[in-house]
């Protein structure tokens, strides 16, 4: 009797005893569970945070003015600055994409870091932007620095081709030599448009580059009227030479003639209209007789 009863104790005992063992390490896989989410949590949150402070320091200052004067200097501090963001950036991005997708079953299947998650991508979208902004703003001051520094270079290149031009239209042998010039002349023009379209392009987005932009136009407009002279230079025998210059010389007399005689007209109908207001002026006063 006593065997049968310890039997029974046994197989009752090895039946508990399991489901028991089963119960604790549920129980342990589920606060597992939660710790590595509290884990994961937590290191999402330093990545967030490490994101804020890139993006603090993207949003840096870009306007020019006269201030703050556009200098090769500065162009050199604001490059340093956008290399030193884009390799903060790079290296965030592979880091947060690494740990992300290694995560990525325990974030798709916890609410809380789903948000996160998306509160992060986020976040990097709008640094990214403002890092590409900033970029581009950059290559604009860049090419109006390039642009204006070209422009402004360009007397001393014209100087020589307009009297290397003169030279050569003096004979019909040097023909062409006169259109190796001009051929080398358009060259150089085409340039000068490509960056005075590149410097006007910039001054749309900085109007503090406004004043240095008007100085540019001014040039750019001075060497295209040279750049036309050039273009129409031909050769021309030496007595034809001497006749537009005599032609030249009339028509400059005629119109000084012709500016004279009408300033002598204008100040002859004005001394005219004067007496006239004069004898009016008279006989008005004539006509005053005092009333009783």
């Amino acid at each position: 009797m006593m065997k049968i009863k310890e039997l029974l104790i046994s197989i009752l005992f090895m039946s508990v005893v399991p489901t028991a063992a089963w119960a604790q390490n549920e129980m342990s896989v589920e606060e597992e569970l939660d710790s590595t989410y509290t884990e994961i949590h937590y290191r999402m949150m330093q990545f967030q945070e490490e994101l804020m402070q890139i993006g603090a320091v993207s949003g840096f200052r870009m306007d020019i003015d006269t201030d703050m004067p556009l200098t090769d200097q500065l162009l050199d501090a604001i490059s340093l600055r956008l290399r030193a963001i884009s390799r903060a950036v790079n290296s965030f991005s592979s880091r947060w994409d690494a740990y992300s997708q290694a995560q990525q079953v325990y974030i798709a299947d916890n609410d809380s870091l789903l948000n996160k998650l998306a509160e992060i991508q986020q976040m990097q979208q709008m640094v990214t932007d403002t890092l590409a902004s900033r970029q581009q703003q950059f290559e604009k001051l860049s090419a109006f620095s390039k642009a204006e520094t070209f422009i402004w270079r360009q007397d001393k290149i014209y100087r020589k081709l307009y009297k290397q031009a003169v030279q050569f239209s003096l004979s019909p042998k040097l023909a062409a030599k006169l259109e190796k010039v001009k051929a080398e002349e358009q060259a150089v023009f085409a340039d000068i448009e490509t960056n005075y379209s590149q410097a006007k392009t910039a001054v749309e987005s900085f109007p503090g580059l406004n004043l240095r932009m008007e100085a540019i136009d001014n040039k750019y407009f001075q060497l295209q009227s040279v750049s036309a002279k050039i273009q129409t230079i031909e050769y021309k025998p030496f007595i034809q030479r001497i006749k537009d210059y005599l032609i030249g010389l009339a028509a400059v007399a005629i119109l000084l003639m012709f500016f004279n005689l009408l300033n002598a007209k204008i100040k002859t109908l004005k001394a005219a209209r004067d007496q006239a207001n004069k004898m009016k002026d008279m006989m008005d006063g004539q006509h005053n007789y005092p009333t009783i």
